[in-house]
């Protein structure tokens, strides 16, 4: 569902009743994690860093759950966030970086209690951080500041969430996208590595989201068939979002149950303006290198923190 974050930001700035919605579990302040302003200024390898002001983040991630996504009074009960992607818009450079992130990361996140108390950072998957909030703005929130800390802290500007209920919606609002499969875990379907498939509303939840959950680390071959998709439609997202904007809003509309964001209309507005701006081209996908390894309970992926700092440096900042 990653793969589908443009296309959600369409149709979730048009949900302002949801947002208002929202609005009625407002964060309690000690529920609030601020992430510091060290960002700005850093120093890596005996070098001096800024951070570019002229980049936009955007947080989306696909959630494991049908139905309406709505918060709850009681926290520790929302799904788990199966897809996270951030997209970097970066103005100065005319660029578009899409940062894949593995759901089954180990990293510190907040946990809470059933009752919004904030019980402090834990060690835990990063999927979970949208878990453990109350399935509205909490959850939301618990989730953009656990990819800012895993990213050294990189500022996040705006966040779309959707559920699977999206995606048939986001599919035919895109249109077919023509795709060549990356591996062969989709082989029961008759789809083996190097087919050439096209993916509409019918197939889409299977190419993006299918996964044997009895092999291990099932998941990295799925989000290679993601990365496979958002390449193959980018150029379709985009022209979608920047030239047929109204068409877009009608037809996403519909999904306004199934889709949480804090992008007003007027931010989506100066977005699309953004996009015309940056250019999405091969290899701008990244997804973080790391161990996995066979947990106890769930595979675990450990990221190499080295490399992921060096990226960070190369997307993010400026030498002085």
């Amino acid at each position: 569902m990653a793969i589908l974050l443009l296309a959600a930001i369409a149709g979730g700035v048009l949900m302002l009743n949801g947002a208002k919605r929202q609005d009625d579990f407002q964060i309690a302040s000690s529920n609030q994690v601020d992430v510091g302003g060290g960002y700005r200024q850093i120093e890596y390898q005996g070098k001096t860093y800024r951070y570019n002001n002229r980049i936009t983040t955007i947080l989306y991630a696909g959630v494991d759950s049908d139905g309406a996504l709505k918060p709850t009074a009681k926290y520790t009960y929302a799904p788990r966030a199966d897809s996270i992607s951030l997209i970097v818009l970066d103005e100065l450079h005319q660029c578009m970086t899409v940062i894949a992130l593995n759901r089954s990361t180990v990293t510190p996140i907040h946990r809470y209690t059933l009752n919004g108390r904030d019980r402090g950072l834990f060690d835990d998957y990063l999927c979970w951080a949208y878990t453990y909030g109350n399935g509205g703005r909490v959850s939301c929130t618990n989730l953009c500041d656990a990819v800012s800390r895993l990213l050294f802290n990189i500022p996040i500007n705006g966040y779309v969430i959707s559920n699977r209920a999206s995606l048939p919606l986001l599919a035919d609002a895109i249109g077919p996208v023509r795709v060549t499969a990356p591996n062969d875990d989709l082989s029961a379907w008759g789809v083996f590595k190097g087919d050439t498939v096209e993916i509409n509303a019918s197939n889409l939840e299977t190419f993006v989201r299918t996964r044997d959950i009895e092999v291990d680390f099932s998941n990295s071959g799925r989000m290679e068939r993601q990365q496979a998709y958002i390449e193959g439609a980018m150029s379709k997202l985009i022209d979608l979002l920047t030239n047929h904007p109204a068409s877009a809003w009608e037809t996403l509309e519909k999904a306004e149950d199934s889709v949480q964001t804090n992008i007003t209309r007027s931010r989506y507005l100066d977005l699309t303006k953004v996009l015309k701006r940056t250019g999405y081209s091969q290899g701008s996908y990244y997804i973080p290198e790391g161990e996995n390894v066979v947990g106890p309970k769930f595979d675990e992926f450990y990221p190499d923190l080295a490399a992921l700092q060096a990226k960070v440096i190369e997307i993010f900042y400026l030498e002085q």
